[in-house]
């Protein structure tokens, strides 16, 4: 005898917007979550890059008496930047020929060490006369290499031997940068400024054009953190200090509204 077949039961209207409103609000949940993940993925790459970076500087200084390494060298048409090499007849960078290449061993160019992963190619303007990739981590050229640093006449400031920091735990050797110049928009900085730049006469003077970007977990407005390797290899988060001159627009500022002790050790001394 065959048995007839229940009549299938179809989801009414309500049960579908039910479902529908239950799967919505997992997703409310999950996004949350899903994208602390990747900020937190993309704060540890970094970390590795900064960490990478200050180790071979590190070894720059035992390969040269102990010195800090120059922001640039020029020779001829070319200059030798600590992160790649320009020739100014070409209009070309290298990477495999910055000063601190023979301490990296790392691919050149974007989605590398140079490259913070919160900051990529393409989210910001190129500066210099090349036009191309340079990197997105400053070097505290100003506090450690003065007078070879290229850009600044910094009247008589000698380059700094690792071994005479004396906060080498504050002393800042990379941070996460970028500027803002006159267009208004950001550009990516190879130079970590001071919150203040010294005058001869005048002395200290505040910073108008601060490089330290505070880009990880920064919300749609205002500031976020910035990772930045210190001379004892360390690399730590920095939040801002609002006191000093900062572009909320685009997150950057200066992790304290002096120099000292994290950009410029005794700015005191100088003349």
């Amino acid at each position: 005898m065959m048995q007839s077949r229940l009549p299938s039961r179809a989801f009414t209207l309500i049960e579908l917007l039910v479902v529908i409103a239950i799967i919505a609000l997992l997703i409310g949940i999950l996004l949350p979550a899903l994208s602390h993940a990747r900020d937190s993925g993309r704060a540890v790459v970094c970390i590795s890059n900064q960490r990478q970076l200050v180790t071979a500087f590190t070894i720059y200084t035992d390969d040269h008496r102990g010195y800090a390494m120059p922001h640039l060298n020029a020779s001829g048409v070319t200059r030798t930047y600590w992160y790649g090499r320009e020739n100014i007849t070409t209009q070309s960078l290298d990477h495999t020929h910055g000063t601190l290449a023979p301490y990296l061993s790392a691919a050149p160019g974007a989605r590398s060490v140079f490259e913070c992963p919160d900051q990529p190619e393409g989210s910001y303007h190129n500066q210099g006369s090349t036009g191309s990739f340079t990197s997105t981590y400053g070097y505290n050229a100003y506090g450690l290499s003065p007078s070879t640093s290229g850009y600044f006449e910094l009247y008589n400031q000698r380059t700094m031997k690792l071994a005479q920091i004396e906060r080498p735990s504050a002393q800042l050797v990379f941070a996460d940068t970028m500027i803002v110049l006159f267009s208004g928009q950001p550009s990516n900085s190879a130079l970590l400024d001071p919150p203040k730049l010294f005058s001869p006469g005048a002395g200290w003077r505040e910073n108008t054009a601060p490089t330290t970007a505070f880009r990880h977990h920064r919300p749609n407005v205002g500031f976020g953190k910035a990772f930045s390797a210190r001379a004892d290899g360390s690399v730590l988060p920095d939040t801002p200090d609002l006191n000093a001159r900062s572009i909320e627009q685009h997150g950057i500022g200066s992790i304290d509204s002096e120099n000292d002790p994290n950009y410029v050790q005794h700015p005191e001394r100088w003349h």
